[in-house]
C-alpha cells in the first residue's frame, strides 16, 4: 500500500500598490514661504533619502508660518517614509494629521487613504483597510492602486467575484498596469481558472519582465496545469530575479520536487530556510523531499520542527506519521494520524493511514473501523475498500470481503491483487468455480503471483482436478519456494 503523503503547494501573491510620496517638483509648486532655508527644506522633504525627508518635512510641519497645503504634503511625505521603514504608528499618525488639515473632499486625500489601507492591512485590520480603500475610490475613482489593494482584501476574505471586479476596473483605467494583470492572474489561479491566470500573468510579464512575483505565480499556474517544464523555467527566473527571496527558492524546490529531483529540491528548500529559518512551510517541504528519498530520520526531524513552528500544520503531522510507518513505529504513527483527524476530521487519507498502522499492530477491529470511516468520508477511496476487504477475509467475513472486492474490481477490472483476494475469499466459501475464474484472471495480469497459483491449486484440488492442481502447485513453488 502506498501511504497518502500531503505535499505542499505554492501560495499565489497579489501585488500591493502604495501611493508614493510627493516629489520635490510637487513641493516646489507650493507657495513660497520665504528664505533659502525654507526652499532647502521643501527640496529635502520631497527627496528620496529617508533621513532628509524626515528632517525637511519635520521642519515644515513645525513651522507656524508654513501654508496648510504645504504641511499636508510634508505630513504625507514623512508618513510615507515612516511606512516604508516599518514605523507604522508614526506613519498612521502623520496620515491622520494630513487628513485633518486637508479639505475633506480634497482629491489628493485618496492617495493618503490608500496608504492608510496598506497599514491597516499589515496590522490585520481588514475592515479598516476596506473602509480606507472605499474612501480612496470615492475621492479618486480613477486611482488604480485603490482598486488593486482592495481586491487583495476581498481575496483574503474569499470574496473572489468582488476582487476580480476591482481588478477588472483597475485594468480598464490603466491597461498598461502590470501589477493589476499580475494580481488578477494570481486570483484566477486561486479560483481554478488556470488558462485566464496564465494569460494575465503573461501579459503582466510582457509589461514588466522584472516582476519576480509574477514569474513565480505563473510557475504555480503552469504546475497546476501539468506544464512542469514551463513551471520550472518560470520559477528559475523568479529565483534569478529575487535571489534573496525565500518564496522563490521554496517554489523552485517545489518544482524540482514535482519533477522527482529530491536532491536538488532539498538544496533549494535549504536556501529558503536559510533566508527565513522560521518558515514552517519550507521546512515541511524539505521533509517531504527527505521522505521521498527514503531518509525518514531527516524527514521526521523536519516535520517535527515545522510542527514546533505551526502546531496546527496538518500536512506535517500526516507526513511524519507516514515516516513513522516506514520505520515500523506504529504507536507514533497512530498518534500523528489521530492528531490529523482531530485537526481535520474530514481527512479520509488520515483514516486510511491510521488503519494501516492498526493493521500492522494486529488491531484488526480498529483498522476495519478506520477503513470504513475513510470510505464514509470518500466513497471513491478504493484503497480503503481493498484494505478492508483483506481484513474482512482475515476475520472470516467473506461476504463482506467479496462485496468490497467487487467494488474495487468494478473500478479496475485489471486489479490483480483484488482479483486474487476475491478468488481467495470464494475459495474459502467453497465457491471453487468462481475462485478459479478470479485467480485465472489475476494470473493472466501477473503471471509471477505465486500466491494466486497456490490458491488456484487448492481450488482445483477441491474439484478433484489433480493435474491442474499439481501444475499450479509446482509453479507456485518455483516462483516462491516458501509459498507452500
Amino acid at each position: 500500500m502506498t501511504n497518502a503523503v500531503l505535499l505542499a503547494t505554492g501560495r499565489f501573491i497579489l501585488i500591493a500598490l502604495a501611493c508614493v510620496c510627493a516629489s520635490s517638483a510637487a513641493m516646489a509648486q507650493t507657495t513660497t514661504i520665504g528664505g533659502a532655508a525654507d526652499n532647502l527644506d521643501r527640496r529635502l522633504c520631497g527627496s528620496g533619502d529617508p533621513a532628509q525627508v524626515i528632517g525637511g518635512c519635520s521642519r515644515i510641519i513645525k513651522d507656524p508660518g508654513a501654508l496648510t497645503e504645504l504641511k499636508v504634503l510634508a505630513l504625507q511625505n514623512r508618513g510615507f517614509v515612516y511606512q516604508r521603514t516599518g514605523q507604522l504608528d508614526q506613519a498612521a499618525a502623520d496620515y491622520a494629521s494630513a487628513l485633518a488639515l486637508a479639505p475633506s473632499d480634497h482629491a489628493a486625500n485618496a492617495r493618503i487613504y490608500v496608504n492608510l489601507g496598506l497599514i491597516h492591512t499589515q496590522t490585520g485590520d481588514q475592515a479598516g483597510a476596506l473602509a480606507d480603500y472605499g474612501q480612496a475610490i470615492a475621492l479618486g475613482p480613477s486611482l488604480v492602486s485603490a482598486y488593486v489593494n482592495r481586491a487583495s482584501i476581498f481575496m483574503a476574505r474569499g470574496q473572489n467575484d468582488r476582487a476580480i471586479a476591482d481588478l477588472d476596473q483597475a485594468i480598464r483605467l490603466k491597461p498598461k498596469e502590470a501589477a493589476a494583470y499580475a494580481s488578477r492572474g494570481a486570483l484566477y489561479a486561486v479560483v481554478g481558472d488556470r488558462e485566464r491566470a496564465i494569460a494575465d500573468l503573461t501579459q503582466a510579464l510582457s509589461l514588466d519582465p522584472s516582476n519576480a512575483t509574477a514569474w513565480r505565480d505563473r510557475s504555480l499556474a503552469y504546475r497546476a496545469n501539468g506544464e512542469t517544464d514551463k513551471a520550472a523555467a518560470d520559477v528559475a527566473e523568479a529565483a534569478r530575479l529575487a535571489p534573496n527571496s525565500g518564496e522563490s527558492h521554496q517554489d523552485l524546490g517545489l518544482s524540482l520536487q514535482a519533477a522527482g529531483d529530491s536532491e536538488h529540491a532539498i538544496s533549494e528548500f535549504g536556501k529558503a530556510i536559510e533566508l527565513n529559518p522560521l518558515d514552517a512551510r519550507a521546512i515541511k517541504a524539505r521533509g517531504d523531499s527527505y521522505l521521498a528519498q527514503g531518509d525518514r530520520d531527516h524527514a521526521i526531524a523536519d516535520f517535527s520542527q515545522a510542527i514546533g513552528l505551526d502546531a496546527k500544520m496538518v500536512t506535517a503531522y500526516n507526513n511524519r506519521g507516514v515516516a513513522y510507518l516506514g520505520k515500523s513505529d506504529w504507536d507514533a504513527a497512530i498518534s500523528d494520524f489521530t492528531t490529523v483527524i482531530t485537526l481535520s476530521p474530514d481527512q479520509s487519507s488520515a483514516y486510511l493511514n491510521r488503519g494501516e498502522a492498526f493493521e500492522a499492530r494486529h488491531d484488526r477491529a480498529h483498522a476495519i473501523a478506520d477503513f470504513s470511516q475513510a470510505i464514509q468520508i470518500d466513497p471513491s477511496a478504493i484503497e480503503a475498500y481493498r484494505q478492508r476487504a483483506f481484513l474482512r477475509e482475515q476475520t472470516g467475513d467473506r461476504p463482506g470481503a467479496i462485496a468490497d472486492y467487487d467494488l474495487v474490481i468494478a473500478r479496475n477490472p485489471n486489479d490483480a491483487e483484488a482479483l486474487r483476494g476475491r478468488g481467495a475469499a470464494r475459495l474459502h466459501q467453497h465457491a471453487f468455480d468462481g475462485a478459479i475464474i478470479d485467480l485465472t484472471a489475476a494470473i493472466a495480469i501477473n503471471p509471477k503471483d505465486a500466491l494466486a497459483y497456490r490458491f488456484r491449486s487448492l481450488a482445483y484440488a477441491a474439484k478433484s482436478d489433480s493435474r491442474h492442481a499439481l501444475d499450479d502447485d509446482a509453479t507456485a513453488l518455483r516462483l516462491d519456494p516458501a509459498s507452500r
